[in-house]
C-alpha cells in the first residue's frame, strides 16, 4: 500500500477516473432527474450521441466544454478527498 502512496499523481489519477465513473453510472440511473450535472448527457454529447434527454443545466449555462471542464473538476476534488480519507484511515488505523 505504500508504494501506491510514493506516486501521489497516478493514484489521484486513478481516484479521479473512479469518482468519474461512479457519477456517470449514477446519473445514468437517475435519467432526466439528474438536472444540475448530468454526466451521462455530458459523455453522450461528447461522443455525438442523442440520449433523448434535455440539456443538464451545466451544459445550457456553460455550453459542453464548460460543463466537461466543470465534470473534470468535481470529479478531481472528489477523488482527492476519497484520497484524504484512504491516508487517514490508514494512518488511524497503523498507530
Amino acid at each position: 500500500m505504500k508504494t501506491l502512496f510514493n506516486h501521489p499523481l497516478a493514484i489521484y489519477l486513478v481516484a479521479g477516473i473512479a469518482c468519474m465513473a461512479i457519477m456517470i453510472i449514477v446519473d445514468y440511473i437517475l435519467g432526466a432527474e439528474a438536472e444540475h450535472l448530468n454526466a451521462w448527457v455530458i459523455v453522450n454529447r461528447l461522443f455525438g450521441n442523442d440520449i433523448g434527454i434535455a440539456d443538464s443545466l451545466a451544459i445550457r449555462k456553460l455550453g459542453l466544454l464548460g460543463a466537461f471542464f466543470v465534470m473534470v473538476l468535481v470529479n478531481t476534488f472528489l477523488g482527492a478527498v476519497l484520497i484524504q480519507l484512504v491516508r487517514l484511515t490508514i494512518n488511524l488505523f497503523k498507530a
